[in-house]
Order: structure tokens, then C-alpha cells, then sequence
């Protein structure tokens, strides 16, 4: 494609304010190297016809030697190139890797069967959507191994790991759809995981956001409890299989009761649930700090009711309505084997 006349095949059409900073400077140095291909080339054309042995030449042939002039002019040319691909390429770098303030948050969770692209109402989907002419920044990481984050119309390309957190921002220009790619194979599709990014019109986005606003909408409450658990951070302390973290896990902490570090025993009913989301730290289980971010003024009392109802879907007792009769295990205030503490999010 050296000579081809179509410099665009290289890339799709720029949808992004990142596309002119991807595409002068690849296209700067694609004709720089043209350049000094056929400038290398040329010269090896005619150092070989100049100095190809001829019938009557004598057998050997006077060193002349270097010629340090043309050989500082080589060398010149060299770090001249080199300069021009940093300078023209660094400020590209540079604003890819700042994303503007106030930028639309969006996380990101790629897992071997797809994506999670979870919305700052809570909305979890597989396909991205964004408003045109809106910065976007995407909080990226992976539930199993390390893939890759591409959206070549809009110049986008970012690595996702496992047990870390990358990001990438970007503003789309123009409305469409656009694929997204990954760089890694899925064991279970055996295939590149593919999925697009929705680029909308400010009404259109507006539009779409007041149809999946309210996450209650063809959800159970339990369901609803799930969605606030991952979207809210909750995952990040509290864990579901009884091991323990920052805080307790979220295993078996409904209907049992459980000694403070104040000395009281408490029971994990609805009550204490809700105290613990609002003011975490007003009675804390026994054996963990108080170290937990109150939630008053980020969720209400439905979503408070979901998470209940989630946390009881994870609970032995999650039918007592937390109301239980104590057992010997509990009577000194000790959580059962298996059981921890409560402490919300």
C-alpha cells in the first residue's frame, strides 16, 4: 500500500476530537518513511551501478575513504526524523491520557462472555451509548483475564487488566455506530468479544437515559439490591462467599446477631441494616474499623429496601424478616461459623 493514493484506508473516518491527533502524525511519518525508503533505495540503485566491478578495472581498487560530510548529513537526517515523530505525535498522547473535568463517567467490566458498561444511574448494558459532543471517560477493568479496549473510529485503544483499574476518554463528533473490539480471545466464543458504541444526539441520549433511569423497572427488589451492590462499590469491602475484607461479608449477616465493639449485641434486621448504610459508624461489628463512607444523601429508602432484600437473598435467615430466636452460638454475641458482621457497602 505504499504507493496507494487512498491514505485513508489505513483508518476509518475520524468520529473523535482524537482522530487529527492520531492522524497527522501517522500520516507525517508514513510519507517521511516513503521518503526515506526511496531515498534509501535510490542510492543503493546507484552506489551499485556506480562501483559494479568493470572488464577493465584493475584488480584492486584505492580506498578514497569516508566522506564525512555526507555521513554527519546521514546521521542528521536520522535524529531529524525521530524528532518530527515525537514532536508531532507527543501532544496527541498527551490529551488522550488527560480527560477534560466533568468528563461523563461510565465503568467498564469485561468479563470472557461480554461487556458491563454501567451508567452513573446504576443501568448496566452491553452496548456503550455516549451524546455526541459530551467528553466520555471510561473507568476500566476485567473480571477474569487481560483484554483490550478498541474503537478505531474513534481512535480509542486502552489495555483492561484484571485486579486493576485503567482509563481512556474520548468525545465523539459524529453520530452512528461504531464497533468495539477487544484485543484478546474468549475460551468460551473462541472468538474476538465485539460489542458498539451508540454515538447519540443530546435528545436522543437524553431520550434513552429517562427510559433505563429508573433501575427498579423490570427488576425485583433483590435484583435491584444486586445492581446497587456492584454499582455502588459494595463488592470492594464486602464480599458474598464469608470471607472478609475491609468490612464483613455479606454472607449470612441478615437475621443473625452480632456483638459491637461497644460491647452490644445486635440484631441484623431491617433497622440496623439501613442505620449501617446511613451511619456506618455509629455501631460497628466487632473485629473491623470504622472506616466505612456513609451513604445519607446517596441512597434513598427504596434503594435501602433493595439492598435489604438482596442481603437477605444471601442469607440462611433471609425469610425471619430479622426476627430470630438466638442461638447458643450467639447468645455471647458471636456470629456463627461461616457468618460475619454486617456493616453495609
Amino acid at each position: 500500500m505504499i504507493g496507494s493514493a487512498n491514505l485513508s484506508a489505513w483508518f476509518p473516518e475520524g468520529a473523535s476530537t482524537h482522530a487529527m491527533g492520531v492522524d497527522e502524525p501517522f500520516y507525517g511519518i508514513y510519507v517521511a518513511a516513503v521518503c526515506a525508503l526511496i531515498l534509501t533505495v535510490g542510492l543503493a540503485v546507484i552506489f551499485l551501478w556506480t562501483f559494479l566491478r568493470k572488464k577493465n578495472d584493475p584488480d584492486q581498487m584505492p580506498s578514497t575513504g569516508s566522506n564525512k560530510i555526507l555521513l554527519g548529513v546521514w546521521v542528521l537526517g536520522a535524529v531529524l526524523m525521530a524528532g518530527f515523530a515525537f514532536q508531532s505525535g507527543i501532544p496527541g498522547f498527551v490529551d488522550q491520557n488527560v480527560a477534560p473535568y466533568g468528563a461523563y463517567q461510565v465503568g467498564v467490566t469485561t468479563h470472557e462472555s461480554g461487556w458491563d458498561f454501567t451508567y452513573p444511574n446504576g443501568h448496566v448494558a452491553d452496548t456503550l451509548r455516549v451524546q455526541v459532543g459530551q467528553p466520555v471517560q471510561l473507568t476500566m477493568t476485567s473480571a477474569d483475564v487481560s483484554q483490550n479496549l478498541s474503537i478505531p473510529a474513534l481512535r480509542v485503544q486502552q489495555a483492561i487488566l484484571p485486579g486493576r483499574t485503567t482509563e481512556a476518554w474520548f468525545e465523539a463528533t459524529s453520530e452512528g455506530a461504531f464497533p468495539i473490539f477487544t484485543g484478546s480471545f474468549s475460551a468460551m466464543t473462541h472468538d474476538s468479544l465485539s460489542t458498539a458504541l451508540m454515538a447519540l444526539s443530546e435528545a436522543d441520549f437524553a431520550a434513552w437515559l429517562a427510559t433505563v433511569e429508573d433501575i427498579f423497572a423490570g427488576r425485583t427488589m433483590a435484583e435491584v439490591g444486586e445492581l446497587l451492590y456492584t454499582s455502588q462499590g459494595c463488592a470492594v469491602c464486602h464480599t458474598l462467599d464469608g470471607n472478609q475484607l475491609v468490612g464483613p461479608s455479606f454472607k449470612n449477616v441478615y437475621g443473625f446477631e452480632f456483638l459491637t465493639t461497644d460491647g452490644q449485641t445486635v440484631l441484623a434486621d431491617d433497622a440496623y441494616i439501613k442505620e449501617s448504610i446511613l451511619t456506618p459508624n455509629v455501631s460497628v461489628i466487632d473485629g473491623f474499623q470504622p472506616v466505612m463512607t456513609p451513604y445519607a444523601g446517596v441512597l434513598d429508602d427504596r434503594e435501602i429496601e433493595a439492598i435489604t432484600a438482596f442481603l437477605m437473598t444471601q442469607s440462611e435467615r433471609g425469610d425471619t424478616g430479622g426476627h430470630s430466636e438466638a442461638d447458643p452460638a450467639n447468645e455471647s454475641g458471636t456470629a456463627p461459623e461461616g457468618d460475619t458482621d454486617q456493616e453495609e457497602k
